[in-house]
């Protein structure tokens, strides 16, 4: 199946030919501890080396992939997904889609079939101030099998940085910021009259956009229904305030609407924070911290919560520490949420950076995940996720958008609330460009079928050729599913030049394109957790626990050679109910999550066949 997914190659020409020459381990030892300062490039993040030198660090140039040189062997997955690759039918010279973890698509709970996405445009042409700058939005009602352009949002004015949400009668909610040919910037949201018609009402600012508080980058969401008062929440930053993000939730009482005053909160700038809401209506804001005044705070992750439709929030909780005595590894740009059920789920980046505010690009970094679910106590709770020893070491270099080598991630979760998905990127073993040498990123993927409590080793999802830059992967907050099938909804850039032309247009323009990856992935890969990589003395089938169960238990078994693995389940008459594994398997102990919801209760029976071994047991579902 893995070869099936490498060989899903996107069908663009890319005519470039390979050349033969490396980069040493000293020449990558030395970049990666080059110090990095983060700067504005008009509403677009930057990386500059502190020691003023070009980012390309006197590479040579090149005008094909330059084969570089990692520290750690590639890693194979225990687990299998089929990915499809579609184009949504937009390009741009813009290629910056974020200054964080973007949030530009939306499947709708309620019509699954509908699928939403805004991005940022600029055409070839458009120069280095990119004036016809532009948000578009696409729609699909076949779950993206095809997509149609359906409008500019909105159509005549310079635009940048969209974001997504639904309302909960299926449709758009799209949040930007604009400039009317003034100075002033500021967010303006959109909601659409009917599911992806391109009929939108300006919600916000209720007047014209010069005005003295300039909000800008924004995150948007709706509340449960758009009978409510407050129907909807903007997050959003002020350019150069490091301590004046913004948060504003009131009703849309008339067109344009009405607005309360904006309230705030110690965190960063330009899109370092995130909105998600729970199945009860509650509302969780996650945000990375910047508070000049207070330096032990800098670079932590914080989370509060609102339950009354974010009227009020509750007193901001630490999630996680940078601690400056020890490894130094804190968020810069990229932090995720979404909830299962009534529980929040967050990802975010942690990469090495001091309390100046400086980071190192090349160096080792890490992707952590948190949940209340977790045992322990905040801000100790997170989990590493994804981290050298399981996707490799792949050091960042050229031009600097504020990538590391690990960076960038999203989370959603599955319609029926059971799986968490995380998608972030990794820089590739390929560097390229005329002028600007940079790395191609590469797209990962990783889940949990328990709540964040495990992962899966992450799987690189996109196609082995041709090379692509595989940035800004945004995912959907829900996703649907079949009772066999889960399902993961991705927007991402695919660029066929590395590194944006935004902060490094040496090597000239390039129409880079915007993918919709559909992941699918089998009940087994989700349920199926390798709980151990040592090499068993013999096959085995251990007894589930706990057993009588309602309406789920756990079965573990152990593989002592390769090769084709079954786990079935069978009545009393031994008629077979349902296959929970038949795949190729690699050594190890397995332990397998089986949900019974769907059956009586009463005795069954679950056999594991491998390699000549068949072993049986018996279980009790007392519902």
């Amino acid at each position: 199946m893995l070869k099936k997914l490498l060989l899903a190659a996107l069908l663009i020409v890319f005519g470039i030919s390979a050349v033969n020459a490396q980069l040493t381990k000293a020449q990558i030892d030395k970049m990666s501890r080059i110090e990095y300062k983060i700067k504005m490039n008009g509403d677009a993040i930057v990386g500059v080396r502190a020691d003023g030198k070009p980012n390309n660090f006197g590479l040579p140039s090149v005008s094909s992939y330059l084969k570089s040189v990692t520290t750690s062997p590639k890693m194979k997955p225990d687990w299998d997904l089929t990915a499809t690759f579609t184009p949504i039918g937009c390009s741009s010279i813009y290629d910056l889609c974020s200054n964080g973890s973007p949030v530009t698509i939306w499947q709708d709970p309620s019509t699954p079939d509908n699928i939403h996405i805004v991005v940022v445009h600029a055409p070839l042409g458009d120069g280095t101030t990119f004036p016809t700058r532009r948000s578009k939005y696409y729609f699909s009602s076949d779950r993206g099998t095809t997509w149609t352009f359906i409008s500019d949002v909105p159509s005549n004015i310079k635009s940048g940085f969209p974001t997504i949400n639904g309302t909960s009668d299926g449709n758009a909610l799209i949040a930007n910021h604009c400039q009317d040919g003034t100075s002033y910037q500021i967010t303006n949201v959109y909601v659409d009259a009917f599911p992806g018609v391109g009929s939108f009402t300006h919600l916000y600012p209720p007047g014209a956009n010069s005005t003295t508080t300039q909000p800008i980058w924004p995150r948007v969401l709706t509340t449960t229904n758009v009978s409510l008062t407050n129907k909807f929440l903007i997050l959003a930053s002020q350019n150069g305030i490091d301590s004046s993000h913004k948060i504003i939730n009131t009703g849309m009482g008339s067109t344009p609407g009405t607005w309360g005053p904006w309230s705030y909160f110690a965190g960063d700038q330009a899109e370092t924070y995130g909105l998600a809401r729970g199945s009860d209506g509650r509302i969780g804001v996650v945000y990375k911290n910047n508070d000049a005044n207070n330096p032990e705070s800098y670079a932590d992750v914080w989370f509060m919560e609102s339950t009354d439709n974010g009227n009020t929030f509750t007193t901001p909780l630490k999630i996680f520490d940078c601690n400056f005595a020890t490894d130094s590894l804190g968020p810069v740009r990229g932090v995720g949420i979404v909830y299962a059920g009534t529980s929040p789920k967050v990802v975010f980046e942690t990469i090495k950076q001091t309390t100046e505010g400086s980071f190192y690009p090349g160096l080792p970094a890490k992707i952590r995940f948190w949940s209340p679910i977790l045992p322990g106590s905040d801000p100790n709770k997170s989990v590493v996720i994804a981290d050298t020893t399981m996707v490799g070491y792949h050091p960042y270099v050229g031009v600097n958008d504020v990538m590391s080598s690990m960076s960038r991630p999203n989370i959603g979760v599955s319609a029926d609330g059971n799986v968490l998905f995380a998608v972030f990127q990794v820089p590739s073993d390929y560097v390229g460009g005329v002028t600007d040498t940079t790395t191609f990123m590469d797209m990962y993927f990783t889940l949990s079928g328990n709540g964040g409590a495990t992962w899966k080793r992450p799987m690189k999802i996109n196609p082995e050729t041709p090379i692509k830059d595989w940035r800004y992967p945004s995912i959907s907050l829900w996703n649907d599913n079949s009772s066999t099938m889960y399902y993961a909804n991705i927007n991402v850039l695919s660029g066929n030049m590395p590194g944006s032309y935004v902060n490094g247009s040496g090597n000239g323009e390039s129409a880079e394109p915007y993918v919709f990856v559909r992941l699918a992935i089998p009940l087994s890969s989700v349920s199926v957790n390798q709980v151990s990589n040592e090499v068993p003395s013999n096959f085995s089938l251990s007894q589930n626990y706990p057993n009588p169960f309602n309406p789920t238990t756990n079965i573990k078994f152990a593989v002592s050679k390769a090769g084709l693995v079954s786990l079935k389940v069978y009545d009393l008459s031994g008629k077979e109910i349902t296959t929970l594994v038949n795949e190729n398997m690699s050594v190890g102990t397995y332990e397998y999550k089986f949900n019974a919801s769907n059956l009586s209760s009463g005795i069954y029976f679950y056999t594991l066949s491998a390699n000549g071994f068949t072993e049986t047991k018996k279980m009790m579902l007392i519902k």
